[in-house]
């Protein structure tokens, strides 16, 4: 995307704020290379440790086990990672993904998995609806399952990509299975929020790495509980630990494909998910729009789904209003943006038949934007000093946190009142209880 020409092109009482908001992103990417130099990654991983100082840009310190990566060596990777792939669809490309835990049946009185059986099934109605959904890990997690075998029941879907996760399956046979096909990604997580190595996901990414996989590194930090309560700093904590799963990535195949996949995630003031709330989606864009307007790294942001823990009316127009900002303001890939229900805890066939239709609306009676519009994300000159002071530990109980609880109504409030997002638009619902 060439940005500046895109803002040359917007309307005129857009193109100051456009102009500002680049600016703000540049200053994002800066002050993420500080924490991950100055804050650093807390890991006690050899390997991952040997890699990094290897190439001379990186430095562990045991007395407090964190490692630190100078600005030169994410240049570096940034430099080296490959800006687009094969099946890249461009803007607005929706999905499923994340793998829920339980299927929704009206009929169950307690939570439970899938089925082969029902996986199966479920494929066969995902194939049936890819002319909107044009990407896809597993629907829903099966009981016992083997990840290797859903991967290959999965394996049928031609004509888009399919995200696996290797870090699940056993041996090497298992993970080598789909390298050097265009249409698997082997989507990772190998930090815990926030700025926390997962020692034993960061050794499978780093064999997914040496066996050539298409990698989607990703990490969902919780607003206020696994990063700060603003969005500004919030998307500095995401931002540093994707760029410290692509350094490890790149240190040990360079040019290999590493997609964005930071995708935090808005709360309640309690720290429970609030899927529903629009900041969700603003928060998401504007992680996009950090990498298709400075990094140059194809991106999958997340949006498009609900708390509703049933497929009622609320949980179905939760997932339009949320669609709708994504495609309207524009990301690159999104996923968890059909049938999925309590804040990713359930997938409904149901909800999910629903959802396609409605994008399908959706994408017959709109056109792509033809320039992009602000997002007056606002600026928190205090996102690097949160960041130092809490490091690895729990957000909920700084003070910056209570200091800006409103932070993300405020921000949709905001942009209702600039005429950005509907007057319909979703803040922080009242508490409910669990049905």
């Amino acid at each position: 995307m060439d940005i500046d020409d895109a803002i040359k092109k917007a309307p005129i009482e857009h193109r100051d704020a456009l102009i500002a908001e680049k600016e703000t992103y540049q200053r994002i990417h800066t002050i993420t290379k500080a924490v991950l130099a100055e804050v650093g990654i807390e890991t006690r991983n050899n390997a991952v440790i040997t890699l990094l100082e290897e190439t001379g840009l990186a430095g562990y310190d045991p007395t407090v086990g964190r490692i630190y990566l100078m600005p030169e060596l994410i240049d570096q990777c940034l430099d080296s990672a490959a800006k687009t792939y094969a099946g890249d669809e461009g803007l607005n490309t929706l999905g499923i993904g994340g793998i829920p835990p339980f299927l929704y049946r009206e009929t169950d009185q307690f939570p439970m998995p899938a089925t082969y059986e029902e996986l199966d099934h479920l494929i066969d109605v995902v194939g049936e609806n890819l002319d909107v959904v044009r990407f896809l890990s597993q629907p829903v997690l099966v009981y016992k399952g083997d990840p290797l075998k859903c991967n290959q029941m999965m394996d049928r879907l031609g004509d888009c990509i399919k995200v696996t996760c290797s870090a699940y399956m056993d041996g090497n046979a298992a993970v080598n299975w789909f390298a050097g096909r265009d249409d698997w990604h082997d989507s990772i997580c190998g930090i815990s929020s926030p700025l926390t190595c997962m020692d034993d996901m960061m050794g499978a990414l780093m064999k997914s790495a040496r066996s050539g996989n298409n990698l989607r590194l990703t990490t969902m930090p919780l607003v206020g509980r696994t990063a700060p309560q603003t969005p500004e700093a919030c998307i500095v904590t995401t931002h540093a630990e994707v760029l410290f799963m692509l350094a490890v990535a790149q240190s040990i195949n360079p040019g290999m494909l590493c997609m964005f996949g930071g995708m935090p995630c808005t709360t309640r003031p309690d720290g429970v998910l609030d899927y529903s709330h629009d900041g969700m989606e603003l928060l998401n864009v504007a992680v996009a729009r950090l990498n298709m307007w400075v990094t140059g790294l194809p991106s999958v942001q997340s949006g498009g789904s609900t708390e509703e823990k049933v497929p009622n009316e609320r949980a179905l127009t939760d997932g339009i209003r949320g669609r709708k900002i994504l495609c309207d303001l524009g990301v690159h890939n999104a996923r968890h943006c059909f049938g999925v229900l309590d804040n990713l805890n359930f997938f409904s066939e149901a909800a999910f038949v629903s959802d396609c239709e409605a994008h399908r609306q959706y994408l017959a009676k709109n056109k792509p934007a033809a320039s992009p519009k602000p997002l007056y994300l606002p600026r928190d000159d205090q996102a690097f000093d949160v960041i130092q002071r809490v490091a690895g530990c729990d957000y909920h109980v700084d003070y910056h946190t209570t200091a800006h609880l409103s932070a993300f109504d405020d921000w949709v409030r905001s942009n209702v009142k600039k005429g950005i997002l509907s007057p319909n638009s979703v803040i922080a619902r009242p508490w409910r209880s669990p049905d």
